[in-house]
């Protein structure tokens, strides 16, 4: 018994030193992006909106990006806890690979298609020239954006949370001060001539190309510079085959389930789009204040995959299991208390980022209708990642398809078309996917089916 607590209590220390990192990582960014969204706020609701129609476009290729991402860091977390370097260093390598093909394809594709998108998104005439620029700018930095994706993974599932926290803050610090610059024409300020471009949502545009393609560049540096698992390109980047299966193999369900989510949140983006300018800032913005309420368990769910999968590696069962029912019961409590907060304080949350009293009445309603959710939404999020530190990637990617198109997308469209429930109508169908999400990751966790397909099984 002693034994089994001293383990317990060994578990949880180390679960707090992946995860506090991770977590202020996700806090800051956030915080950051709070005010992003409240500078952009201040061009009114045309503005806050032309960013808004490409939230669901930037989600799902920063999803798709993710996935790839899942599919080298967890091959690495594996060989990390096996202790073989040569193994880590190799999959690194390639991951320079599918970091650099993937981002090149997505400038492509984003770019030949910037012109009609926000259009298919049903982008309002006043919005839609600024939308389109916007995403032409974020899409030249996609090729860098690819880098910090996946290599921030590949960090977190080496045991290097710091390192992610370090670049991704520094990069949102760095778009906040190049939005001050950009957005806002030269003015005067507390006796100061503060000199500003005055290019309005399209500086917005150009600051954040600039702050990821800043930050990829320096998380794909240090992830070949990493104490015994040190590589270098010399070494080879030579297509490796079996590397690139088992990526595929565990990537390409993560890459789906992050695709068919984001194509639903496309999906009903565009339903908030045709109702009006008003619900769409409103929509933009109780999107951005709701991450302030389920970042703590992105920032556990990091640790999840790391030690899920660092204990696969190992053959280490107890401690696979154990990891993950920890990471699970810790975010689940920390968002039942972000949840209820979230709850309380939504409409002075939502007036931070808008001045118009409709968008804040009706994003805070929005918030409101989510609030009880946040608990569950933790659930998904951190088993989501425990599974694919067990290689059970399939479970999650069938989860997030059933849950969005069976569920969130058909209510939302009834809600709204058939009840008029309005924004609130999508963002409870929202709150329905996100507790059944959770409530399904649970029950496949407990049922254990991972531990046979990681090879785990006795």
């Amino acid at each position: 018994m002693q034994g089994a607590l001293m383990d317990q209590k060994g578990r949880i220390k180390t679960l707090w030193y992946l995860s506090w990192p991770a977590i202020i990582e996700q806090v800051l960014g956030t915080m950051v992006s709070y005010v992003d969204t409240a500078m952009v706020g201040t061009l009114g609701a045309a503005g806050t909106a032309a960013v808004s129609v490409n939230a669901a476009p930037t989600w799902l290729i920063n999803g798709i990006l993710v996935g790839v991402g899942v599919g080298y860091s967890v091959q690495v977390s594996n060989a990390v806890g096996a202790g073989d370097e040569a193994r880590a260093k190799s999959v690194i390598r390639q991951s320079f690979l599918a970091a650099l093909v993937c981002g090149l394809i997505a400038c492509l594709i984003y770019e030949g298609i910037s012109g009609s998108l926000p259009r298919w998104l049903g982008a309002k005439p006043e919005v839609f020239p600024h939308a389109v620029n916007y995403l032409r700018i974020y899409a030249a930095a996609l090729p860098l954006a690819a880098f910090l994706a996946i290599f921030s993974a590949v960090l977190r599932c080496m045991g290097n949370t710091k390192a992610p926290l370090l670049f991704n803050t520094a990069a949102n610090l760095l778009n906040v001060v190049l939005n001050f610059f950009f957005i806002y024409p030269t003015r005067e300020r507390w006796g100061f001539t503060i000199p500003g471009a005055g290019w309005g949502v399209e500086g917005a545009g150009i600051a954040t190309a600039i702050s990821i393609a800043a930050a990829g560049a320096a998380t794909g540096f240090a992830a070949f510079r990493q104490g015994r698992f040190t590589t270098s390109l010399k070494e080879g980047i030579r297509p490796d085959r079996s590397i690139i299966r088992r990526a595929v193999g565990l990537g390409l369900p993560s890459a789906a389930e992050r695709a068919t989510i984001n194509l639903g949140q496309i999906a009903t983006t565009a339903l908030v789009a045709h109702m009006s300018t008003v619900a769409l800032a409103a929509n933009q913005i109780a999107t951005t204040a709701e991450g302030l309420c389920y970042l703590p368990a992105y920032g556990i769910g990091y640790a999840a995959i790391a030690l899920v999968g660092q204990s696969v590696g190992a053959g280490k069962r107890e401690d696979a299991e154990a990891y993950g029912n920890l990471t699970a019961g810790l975010g689940f409590l920390l968002c039942l208390v972000t949840g209820t907060a979230l709850f309380l304080s939504a409409p002075p949350l939502a007036s931070l980022f808008n001045t118009d009293p409709n968008v804040v009445a009706e994003a805070a309603l929005a918030l409101r209708v989510v609030a009880f959710a946040e608990p569950f939404f933790a659930l998904s999020i951190i088993l989501t990642n425990a599974l694919r530190g067990g290689d059970d990637v399939r479970f999650p990617m069938a989860v997030g398809l059933v849950c969005m198109w069976l569920v969130r997308v058909p209510l939302a469209y009834l809600l709204v078309l058939r009840f008029e429930f309005g924004l609130e109508g999508v963002w409870g169908a929202m709150a329905v996917d996100l507790t059944l999400r959770g409530i399904l990751c649970a029950v496949r966790w407990k049922r254990g089916k991972w531990v046979r397909l990681c090879g785990l099984e006795s």
